[in-house]
C-alpha cells in the first residue's frame, strides 16, 4: 500500500477512520480524550492542510501534516488491524518528502510519553526525542530541497494514484467476471 494525498472528496472517509479509533487510541493520537464532535470539527478545520493516507478499500491510516512557517508537525493514526505493517513509517517518509519539497526546515511530532509507536517512528528516523512531564517532543532538521526532491514528491503522488487505479480496476474486473 502506498500513501497518497487524501483529497477533500475523501473527508468523510478521514472522519470515519478517526472516529473508529477506540478511547485509548484516541487519547494517544490526540493527547487526551476527545469526543466524536471534536474529531469531526478537527477534520473540518484541517482538511485544507496536507493529509496522506493508505487505503485498503477504505482509509486505514492517516498522517496530518500541519505546516507553520518553516516547521511541520506530523500526527499519524493506523487502524488496529493494520498496525505493525510499516504504514506509519511509509506515511512519515511520504510526508517528509513533501515537507522537504516545500523547503520546510524542521519536522516535529508531539505525543504522550506512553505513545511507544510514535516514539519508535521518531527514533527510527533519527529524530531528537525529549520526554518531560508525561509528554514527548521529537524533532529533526530536514535537508534543503533539490530538483530531485520536487520531482520525487510529484512522482510519489502519481505512483500512488496509479496503484489505486490498478487495484480498483482489478477489483472491478474480478467482480465482473468471477461473480
Amino acid at each position: 500500500m502506498l500513501p497518497r494525498r487524501i483529497s477533500h472528496f475523501e473527508k468523510d472517509q478521514l472522519k470515519q477512520h478517526l472516529l473508529k479509533l477506540k478511547d485509548e487510541d484516541r487519547r494517544l493520537r490526540f493527547g487526551g480524550s476527545v469526543s466524536d464532535y471534536v474529531i469531526e470539527k478537527y477534520v473540518d478545520d484541517t482538511i485544507d492542510d496536507v493529509w496522506f493516507g493508505c487505503f485498503d478499500d477504505e482509509l486505514i491510516s492517516a498522517c496530518h501534516v500541519a505546516i507553520t512557517d518553516k516547521e511541520a508537525e506530523l500526527g499519524c493514526s493506523v487502524d488496529k488491524d493494520y498496525r505493525g505493517a510499516g504504514l506509519a513509517q511509509l506515511m512519515f517518509e511520504r510526508a517528509v518528502t513533501h515537507i522537504r519539497s516545500l523547503g520546510i526546515e524542521t519536522v516535529y511530532m508531539h505525543c504522550l510519553t506512553e505513545n511507544e509507536a510514535m516514539k519508535h517512528i521518531a527514533r527510527k528516523n533519527d529524530m531528537t526525542v525529549v520526554s518531560e512531564y508525561g509528554e514527548t517532543d521529537a524533532t529533526v532538521k530536514v535537508q534543503p530541497p533539490t530538483a530531485i526532491t520536487k520531482f520525487r514528491d510529484a512522482y510519489l503522488d502519481r505512483i500512488a494514484l496509479y496503484d489505486m487505479l490498478m487495484k480498483n480496476n482489478l477489483k472491478l474486473y474480478k467482480n465482473t467476471f468471477w461473480v
